[in-house]
């Protein structure tokens, strides 16, 4: 099987899982509660040294930090005539935040009841940190793992970029700002996007691997 049609099979499992796990939250399952219930009761301690952690780590997936690190980015990679790449982080991190942003309006799942340890507004499913982070920093990710050859860079990149994305996640259940299943739709959400854009790339011959001195 050739990699397009196997990223194919695995776009549409992503969209799929992410379709079910809305539905699952929108029914407000059994299954989703005692998910959300269980997280919450292992994350959601507290003290003044782990709150100020992860309230910076949270910080990290703001709007405005995302945006402005999605600005740099594509300013960075156009200058070093790496054009397709910059459309690619543009792309996902538009695409992303606003499919996010419209299920939001539409799911209108009320934050967690619970105190908030930072500001959050509007509605919770899903966790818009979670897709954005995922957006931004795994597009950079694929980007850097064709710009950068040596495997012991490859990976620690990869430990970086995933750590981080994860650990924004977690920062938004240990803040109280969303449930565990709000985190698990955005990065599905983000996940599919990616997929799907990193297939239309590839269909148009646009593959990252040739992006420079376009």
């Amino acid at each position: 099987m050739k990699i397009s049609k196997k990223m194919s099979f695995f776009n549409l499992i992503l969209l799929i899982c992410f379709i079910i796990w809305s539905l699952l939250v929108i029914k407000q399952t059994s299954f989703i509660r005692t998910f959300d219930q269980v997280v919450i009761g292992q994350v959601y301690h507290h003290n003044a040294f782990s709150l100020s952690i992860f309230r910076f780590l949270t910080s990290c997936g703001n709007t405005g930090t995302i945006t402005i690190l999605t600005i740099i980015s594509v300013i960075i990679l156009a200058l070093m005539k790496y054009f397709y790449a910059a459309g690619f982080v543009a792309i996902n991190e538009i695409a992303i935040s606003w499919i996010n942003h419209t299920i939001k309006m539409n799911v209108q799942r009320p934050r967690p009841a619970h105190h908030h340890y930072v500001y959050a507004g509007g509605y919770s499913f899903p966790s818009g940190h979670s897709a954005g982070s995922f957006a931004l920093y795994i597009s950079l990710l694929i980007i850097a793992l064709f710009v950068f050859k040596k495997l012991s860079v490859k990976i620690t990149l990869s430990v970086i970029a995933i750590g981080l994305v994860i650990l924004i996640g977690y920062s938004r259940i240990f803040v109280g700002v969303h449930y565990p299943s709000d985190v698990v739709g955005g990065y599905l959400l983000a996940a599919t996007i990616l997929t799907f854009t990193t297939l239309l790339f590839r269909a148009k011959n646009l593959s990252i691997l040739k992006l420079k001195g376009i």
